[in-house]
């Protein structure tokens, strides 16, 4: 078996999270996710472990991501929320492996949808940053705001917008150079995105977790990705639509709970 990282990481995660219990989820998840990453980007497991550690040590960035969420809500990641703690997952798990993915493939283009508060967003533009290469674009329908500086609870920040907070408030400013936001939804602006670009390396799906959106949404990036393109959804859980379009497309996909990657068969 391949351990991302040490035993001793492991154990001063949990010691930090006070719950032993957790240990076998996150060593069966960190295993799960290696497949993913091996399969995603065709590297050897060595050097995602490698990408996985350098942003998990990134302390300059993860502390402007902090720093971002202590500005709007009650809440300050810990250690431990850069893995994958339980079922219902950790706050920045799939962030974290969308980081190893874009630092192994190197994409010129990486296009998503859903950018609030702007998690996907910063990681992707660090690893960006760190590659010297790329751009992207987010297609964001930010959420409704609440009043006030914070948000009474910490999860809400996933459907709910602190007053006073744009669209992707997360992400750190210094890394806005290689990013285009455009504010609406998927259906009025994808299609004629999709027209401008050359192609397309990476396409994420975080908007409307409908099965006809992530339906919509993927076939109409799909036919945009270029030979060796990669399809990328959160919730693939929430229904069949990913699993459904893998199939009928006879992708190769594989998922680490929420997360699903599909690329075409070589």
């Amino acid at each position: 078996m391949y351990l991302f990282r040490d035993l001793s990481v492991w154990a001063s995660r949990v010691r930090e999270c006070r719950d032993p219990r957790l240990l076998a989820s996150a060593l069966n998840h960190d295993q799960q996710r290696a497949r993913l990453l091996a399969l995603a980007t065709g590297r050897p497991t060595a050097i995602s472990a490698d990408y996985l550690r350098e942003v998990e040590d990134d302390a300059p960035f993860l502390t402007e991501v902090r720093g971002k969420m202590a500005q709007w809500t009650p809440y300050t990641p810990r250690a431990v929320d850069f893995m994958m703690v339980g079922r219902s997952g950790s706050v920045f798990f799939n962030e974290v492996t969308l980081y190893a993915i874009v630092r192994a493939l190197r994409p010129a283009i990486v296009v998503e949808t859903g950018g609030t508060p702007g998690k996907s967003t910063a990681f992707i533009l660090r690893a960006m940053e760190r590659n010297g290469a790329g751009h992207l674009y987010t297609i964001d329908l930010p959420p409704a705001e609440v009043e006030g500086d914070k948000l009474l609870r910490r999860e809400t920040y996933h459907q709910q917008r602190p007053a006073g907070a744009g669209s992707g408030w997360i992400v750190p400013d210094s890394l806005r150079g290689r990013h285009t936001t455009l504010l609406g939804k998927s259906s009025e602006h994808l299609p004629p995105l999709l027209k401008t670009l050359a192609h397309v390396d990476i396409f994420y799906h975080d908007s409307d977790h409908s099965y006809q959106n992530m339906t919509w949404e993927f076939e109409t990036a799909w036919p945009r990705l270029q030979p060796g393109g990669l399809l990328l959804s959160d919730d693939v859980l929430a229904n069949s639509s990913f699993f459904d379009f893998c199939r009928q497309h006879d992708l190769v996909h594989c998922n680490v709970f929420n997360l699903g990657a599909a690329f075409a068969r070589s």
